[in-house]
């Protein structure tokens, strides 16, 4: 009876992807999402307390001012399309992604395609993989 209560009780526990490359994968895609829908609650949990985004034009943000730029509309995403996300693990707790993108975001009133190039560095806290660097570049 005690093994049967200790099988149903694992069986009970959330789904965790095992594979942290696919971990890491899927906390990408919620950054792309968060940003694309304005999904605060998400970006809060896929974005590190220390994060540090440094954008294409060179311009620099805290996990702070990033989301709150969104909040306000001075950032706004409408797309942004993964090509070839490569994720490659560092060790148990830091990974790092890269890919190219096309995003299309609002500046100025106006829609800006662009396609970019991302370097970014996550680490597990807690069982959750976290965006604690954020570099990009655009490509030609």
């Amino acid at each position: 009876m005690k093994r049967l209560l200790i099988i149903f009780s694992l069986l009970a526990l959330p789904a965790f992807s095992a594979d942290p490359a696919q971990a890491v994968e899927e906390a990408e895609r919620g950054w792309a999402k968060g940003v694309t829908t304005n999904d605060f609650a998400l970006l809060g949990k896929v974005l590190g307390d220390d994060l540090s985004y440094t954008h294409s034009t060179g311009a620099l943000d805290t996990k702070a001012s990033y989301i709150d730029n969104l909040k306000t509309g001075k950032a706004r995403y409408l797309k942004v399309d993964h090509e070839d996300l490569k994720v490659r693990l560092l060790s148990k707790d830091t990974a790092i992604a890269i890919c190219r993108a096309a995003v299309v975001t609002i500046q100025n009133g106006k829609e800006n395609p662009a396609r970019l190039t991302f370097l970014h560095v996550f680490v597990n806290r807690h069982g959750q993989w976290q965006m604690v660097a954020h570099q990009s570049a655009r490509l030609p």
